[in-house]
This record gives structure tokens, sequence and C-alpha cells, in this order.
């Protein structure tokens, strides 16, 4: 009988230590979205696009899937387990050429390091070519 209630007691102890660990996981996912924020702020006034629409939520996927010249309806393909992850590569692929990138920086910097390739392209000297690009 002891056993059991000492279990039942270490599950909630268990339990209470996830609760606490909430606001932590809130904080990062809000530091998150901030970076996000930033790293496409560039891409959208070199795209002809108000930067501060980048701090509005999905919005910002929407402008994002335009800048790679996707229709703005498969914006949807995010909420999507597996296939967000697929098109999120499309989307990286397709910026880079909008943005005329060579592959490896495509492939480095806006599939597999994605973040780090749209601070690259949103604050370093590359130019938005939009419909050039995409017909070279």
């Amino acid at each position: 009988m002891f056993e059991t209630i000492l279990l039942a007691a270490n599950d909630n102890q268990n339990s209470s230590l996830e609760f606490m660990n909430a606001p932590s996981n809130v904080f990062g996912g809000f530091v998150a979205y901030l970076l996000f924020a930033a790293s496409v702020w560039g891409m959208f006034v070199k795209s002809g696009r108000a930067g501060w629409t980048s701090l509005i939520p999905i919005y910002n996927w929407y402008v994002v899937v335009k800048i790679a010249g996707f229709p703005g309806a498969t914006t949807i393909l995010y909420c999507l387990p597996l296939v967000n992850i697929v098109f999120g590569w499309f989307v990286g692929w397709n910026i880079g050429k909008q943005y005329g990138k060579s592959t490896v920086f495509r492939i480095f910097g806006l599939i597999l390091f994605q973040l780090i390739g749209f601070f690259i392209l949103s604050y370093g000297s590359d130019r938005y070519q939009g419909k050039q690009a995409s017909q070279d």
C-alpha cells in the first residue's frame, strides 16, 4: 500500500516538473519566432513588400511562399505533417532560385540551414530577381 502511495506521489512530482518547464518552452518558441521574423524581414523588403509583415504569424509564411514563386494557397501544405518538411525544401530551393544563388548555397543555406540562409539573403548584397531568375 505504501509503495502505491509513493509511486503516485512520484508521478505527481514528475508532472509538476513538466508543468514547471512550460514557461521555458513558450519563451523558446517566442525567441524562435522572433529569429524567423528577423531573418525574413530583409527578404520582404528586397522583394518589394513591407518588412513589418514578417511579424504577422502565418501571413509571413504566406509571403515567403509567394516570394518562392508558389501560389499563396500552397501555404496550407505547412499544416500537414511530413509534407511540411518536403514543401519547406522546395520553398528554400525556389527562394534561392529567385535570388540567383548557386546550387550549393541552395542546398546548404536554404534547405539544410534555412534560418541562416534567410539571414544571408536578407542582410547580404543579394538582389531579388523574381521572374527573371525563374526564366534562366
